[in-house]
């Protein structure tokens, strides 16, 4: 059965270059695209993005093209790229499938839309007690039952200083004496009377407030009770919408089929840089290939190659990797299932649920890896410092020059392994041990740590 035909293809290009100096920082916000950044020897960057569509006619292709958010701005010392997506299409972001890369397109299950809960929400209610009694006497009222139980606690420490102030009438009690010849007045009388009569109209105040408070937290509900509401009618909108979309992917041809229309969006974006330029990256669902450089930022949901990094510090999530040289740089990978290095030096890597394999570690390397699997090939014998930080991981490394005597100790094995020796070596074999637990080996001298946790760990000599 012969295909469908995408039918006409547009394209675009967009072009730029700018005059800078020779260590010119390179900004670079961008999504779904395929970046290619190449040095050469001019003091200038020279931008070329491409477009190209297919499976749309003239009309809509022409509003995707103006409507796609390009920009690149520069000076001298710094240039700044802009590619995002476009609104044509109601997703955050547009699809964009590379030449020689397998996409795969995950399912939506519109199913799932329905099983949505809002979660119970709880609101810090704002009152606005302006019009309540219900504080209204309190500080008088309090003053009152002082002087009531004035006689139970007046002269057990020597010391008589009472304070009532009514209107503007203010008792002063400084002494026992003064407190004998209160009790004898009328304004003592009087207070009495009137302490009565303010808890009696306090008791009714509360209780009329407590009515007040509790129609204000009625009306809170009632107004929670509609957000919520409000909130429902939202998701049932955006899953018709959805269901409205006709939403396919073809992953035979790398195609989108929308309403009916197979789509097919490549964008691409090549820069020429001088040679000691810096980068700085945020990117997300792009291919990124860099050259011998600096880097910084972020790269999210695409894949990742560098010759060499030659400092910076850079995060990694969600994409395969491959760097030749890793030198004098922090780099921290997240959820990467992929990740080659052919050597690390003078650096600092730091990777969580991650699958590692670096080929050769040189000097001063500290790595921190949690969960996920990680293999070092070869450790230079002039390592000078290396650190190795486990934590619930499992590693594979090669020590056939390491010669240094290393002290072993074992700890507790994993609670994930039972069934493994806390430290297995085969007999006639003492170049292979495997350690599973707790662990801590070190050299004398403490330049060359390995401490696990929880871990398995095969070392190899």
């Amino acid at each position: 059965m012969a295909g469908q035909s995408f039918g006409q293809k547009f394209d675009k290009k967009y072009s730029d270059t700018f005059n800078v100096q020779k260590d010119v920082e390179v900004e670079i916000n961008a999504s779904n695209a395929e970046i290619n950044v190449t040095t050469w020897s001019k003091n200038q960057v020279q931008v070329n993005a491409f477009i190209e569509i297919e499976g749309l006619d003239k009309k809509e292709a022409e509003k995707y093209f103006k409507n796609w958010n390009f920009e690149a701005l520069g000076n001298k010392s710094k240039v700044k790229i802009t590619a995002k997506g476009n609104n044509r299409f109601p997703f955050k972001n547009d699809f964009v499938f590379f030449n020689d890369q397998n996409f795969v397109m995950p399912d939506i299950d519109f199913e799932n839309f329905d099983a949505i809960v809002l979660p119970e929400m709880n609101f810090d209610f704002d009152f606005d007690f302006k019009d309540l009694k219900v504080l209204e006497g309190l500080e008088s009222l309090e003053s009152l039952e002082v002087l009531k139980d004035f006689d139970s606690w007046v002269g057990k420490d020597g010391d008589y200083n009472f304070t009532y102030k009514d209107g503007d009438n203010k008792i002063e009690i400084k002494s026992k004496k003064d407190w004998e010849k209160f009790k004898k007045s009328k304004e003592y009388k009087k207070l009495k009377e009137k302490m009565k009569f303010d808890k009696e109209k306090m008791r009714k105040d509360l209780a009329k407030s407590r009515e007040e408070i509790r129609k204000q937290i009625e009306e809170n509900r009632m107004k929670i009770k509609i957000d919520k509401q409000k909130i429902r009618e939202s998701l049932e909108k955006a899953k018709a919408e959805l269901k409205k979309l006709k939403l396919n992917y073809s992953a035979d041809q790398n195609s989108i089929t929308i309403d009916g229309k197979k789509v097919k969006i490549k964008k691409r974006i090549e820069i020429k840089v001088p040679k000691k330029a810096t980068f700085n990256l945020n990117t997300r669902h792009c291919k990124v290939k860099l050259p011998n450089t600096v880097a910084y930022g972020s790269v999210r949901y695409g894949a990742f190659d560098a010759n060499a990094l030659a400092g910076g510090d850079l995060k990694i999530y969600y994409s395969p990797v491959t760097i030749q040289d890793l030198n004098a740089c922090n780099l921290f990978l997240n959820n990467v299932t992929d990740a080659t290095i052919a050597s690390v030096t003078n650096a600092k890597l730091s990777n969580s649920s991650s699958g590692v394999k670096i080929n050769k570690v040189n000097q001063n390397v500290n790595i921190t890896h949690k969960f996920g699997d990680l293999s070092i090939d070869e450790i230079t014998s002039d390592y000078a410092s290396f650190r190795l930080l486990l934590d619930y991981a499992n590693a594979h490394l090669g020590l056939k020059n390491i010669t240094a005597p290393l002290n072993f100790d074992i700890g507790k094995k994993s609670p994930l392994f039972p069934e493994k020796a806390a430290l297995k070596m085969t007999l006639g074999d003492n170049k292979r041990k495997e350690i599973n637990g707790n662990f801590l080996i070190n050299s004398s001298d403490k330049n060359f740590v390995i401490k696990g946790k929880y871990s398995q760990l095969v070392l190899k000599n």
